[in-house]
């Protein structure tokens, strides 16, 4: 059972550093033609396996002397050294879960407070979602979830654009709305907010939040003007000199490539691999733990 343990041990790291560095590597490459969903799939289930590895790894060294010991009960079995791993896998799950809540509860506050802060400092435009237009020179553009959801753009936004390009930007924020993009990224930032000395937690939360930004694109191109679309993200990205709000250039190009060529038809292929991926990937850990107690 210890060489189980050490087994999902390294799985864990495995999971931890090099395949979050890979596998965002590969992903990068594939941005302009590859499906975001396959992406963020694939994501989810990596911290999902990385988690279960460790918090089984904690399990296995933990219960190692029953296996010698049979016959024996739980308490007369284990020494107090036996319970510091099990302890510790239990402690890492409610940590995990905790976080998670926190993390959500926390993301809840900020939107009703940046929800009411709009309310003061910036002009009603109408538009369904609502449409809150702020006074500044930046050339800015997001989404507030909660409710109906609110959308807000600039002046200096409105400024730069025509009307079309306007609504391509309208419309993928509204896509962030409906989808409710927020809740894909919530996981990951509770992860990297819990262990933000792994690789991993910060290489996740960057490639979802990409994918994310790919996902509204491809939900958008259906409403709008594919060539207003890029001359919008071009202007926008050529305007985000001193923007106190963080920019992506390389990932701004990524986005005008894709636009410039037709989406492929077939993501229900990809989707369907990247989820039989993940459930493979996640269904390790435990069934290693559960066959190893099984048949010893």
């Amino acid at each position: 059972m210890t060489v189980v343990g050490l087994a999902l041990l390294l799985l864990a790291a495995v999971l931890a550093w090099p395949v979050p560095v890979r596998i965002a590597a590969l992903q990068q490459r594939d941005r302009r033609t590859a499906d975001p969903v396959a992406s963020i799939i694939v994501w989810q289930a990596i911290g999902l396996a990385g988690g279960l590895s460790l918090i089984s790894a904690c399990i296995a060294f933990a219960l190692a002397p029953l296996l010698s010991r049979p016959d024996g009960t739980l308490v007369q079995t284990l020494r107090w050294w036996n319970w510091v791993p099990l302890i510790a896998g239990l402690g890492l799950l409610l940590l995990l879960l905790a976080s998670l809540a926190w993390e959500a509860r926390k993301a809840q506050r900020q939107r009703i407070r940046h929800r009411e802060m709009l309310a003061l400092v910036s002009r009603s435009r109408g538009g369904q979602p609502e449409t809150r237009v702020i006074d500044t020179q930046h050339a800015i553009a997001y989404s507030v979830s909660g409710g109906e959801g609110t959308t807000v753009i600039s002046t200096g936004l409105l400024e730069l654009l025509d009307e079309d390009e306007r609504e391509a930007v309208l419309a993928h924020e509204r896509e962030h709305l409906r989808f409710h993009h927020n809740l894909l990224t919530l996981p990951f930032a509770s992860w990297h907010r819990t262990l933000p000395f792994l690789p991993a937690a910060s290489t996740a939360l960057e490639s979802v939040s990409a994918a994310i930004e790919v996902m509204a694109d491809d939900a958008a191109r259906g409403s709008v003007s594919e060539p207003a679309f890029a001359r919008a993200l071009a202007k926008v990205s050529n305007g985000q000199d001193g923007s106190p709000r963080d920019h992506d250039a390389r990932l701004t190009r990524v986005r005008i490539e894709r636009l410039a060529q037709p989406l492929d038809p077939d993501t229900v292929r990809p989707r369907i691999r990247a989820t039989l991926y993940a459930v493979c990937l996640v269904a390790v850990p435990p069934l290693i733990l559960i066959g190893t107690i099984i048949y010893s």
